[in-house]
């Protein structure tokens, strides 16, 4: 039997399988690190909101948003109408997968689609006090790209939604970009700073690994997270940033009515959030690397006109957009 050598941090970044960088450096030696334990405990899994439930979207046995379990039928005309992912509707006679508790269908095109983990092997949802990297597998033409996208999924600083970590990191993988997701810690055990404190080890560590530039993603509460980091540090640490419908605003986390958190002990430390709320606003001690800002008029979570648009105002004024 050959002895096993333990991969170098380089190593493991360069490698072309997927794997789980844990963050450890800069964190207290006597804190326990659990990588398995779920963010919730599973009695309260049925409760979960829909947006991480996913019922649809999770594990091998097709179900609804509901979570019953569909199966195979023929689209007749009458029944079943739109598919409810791509909202096209199928030619009658084709096969199709339908709840028949709720009347929920999908074509069979948006049923063969890659499906998420099952909500006890999302990595995402485990590990509550073990900030890491999760890398995708990378094929040739990721492994000839130069520099490294870190990807910040949104979930209100509460939950990390799954559909903007690794799917995400796997297409840009594909075209070509080495990308990491990470796993930074959460309300209501921890607050804004442990989560900044887990974003400035990742990009420490891949600059410190890797060659080339480092840009973030960050989306909805991620995208909050990736524009406070330039705030935190006196240089900006990243070459870029892309905000995707990003929570600039802040001033709801402090309205325990307005705030959205599942678990009503998030209160307890959101106040954190709304340290730098003026600067990212575009007041005193705004910073940015070079951004690209994606928002939307339809979106009623983060609205561009109080999230998006305030920030590009204070991009132009600092003259930091980029054409």
């Amino acid at each position: 039997m050959k002895p096993t050598t333990k991969r170098t941090t380089r190593q493991a970044l360069l490698c072309p399988k997927p794997g789980c960088l844990l963050l450890k450096k800069h964190l207290p030696r006597k804190k326990k690190r659990g990588c398995r334990a779920p963010l919730v405990p599973r009695s309260w899994w049925s409760e979960l909101p829909s947006w991480i439930a996913l019922h649809a979207e999770r594990g091998p046995v097709r179900k609804c948003w509901e979570g019953h379990r569909m199966v195979q039928d023929t689209q007749d005309g009458r029944r079943h109408g739109r598919c409810n992912r791509c909202y096209e509707q199928p030619p009658a006679g084709s096969p199709i997968w339908v709840c028949h508790s709720c009347s929920w269908s999908r074509c069979m095109h948006c049923a063969m689609k890659s499906r998420l983990p099952k909500l006890c092997k999302d990595p995402l949802f485990h590990g509550p006090s073990s900030p890491c990297l999760l890398k995708p597998a990378f094929g040739e033409k990721a492994m000839e790209g130069r520099g490294t996208v870190i990807i910040c999924p949104g979930g209100n600083y509460e939950f990390l939604c799954p559909n903007e970590g690794l799917p995400v990191a796997s297409w840009l993988a594909r075209h070509g970009i080495q990308t990491l997701v990470l796993r930074y810690r959460l309300l209501p055990h921890y607050d804004h700073h442990d989560a900044l404190s887990d974003l400035e080890a990742a990009v420490q560590l891949v600059r410190k690994h890797k060659d080339g530039p480092v840009a973030a993603i960050g989306f909805s509460a991620g995208g909050h997270l990736v524009a406070s980091l330039s705030l935190r540090l006196k240089k900006t640490p990243l070459d870029a940033q892309v905000l995707v419908y990003p929570a600039i605003d802040g001033s709801e986390w402090a309205k325990p009515g307005s705030a959205g958190f599942w678990d009503p002990a998030c209160n307890k430390n959101s106040d954190k959030l709304l340290e730098g709320q003026q600067a990212l606003l575009g007041g005193r001690g705004f910073a940015a690397p070079p951004s690209f800002i994606v928002g939307s008029t339809g979106d009623a979570v983060c609205p561009a006109k109080a999230h998006t648009d305030p920030y590009v105002a204070a991009l132009r004024k600092g003259h930091l957009i980029r054409q």
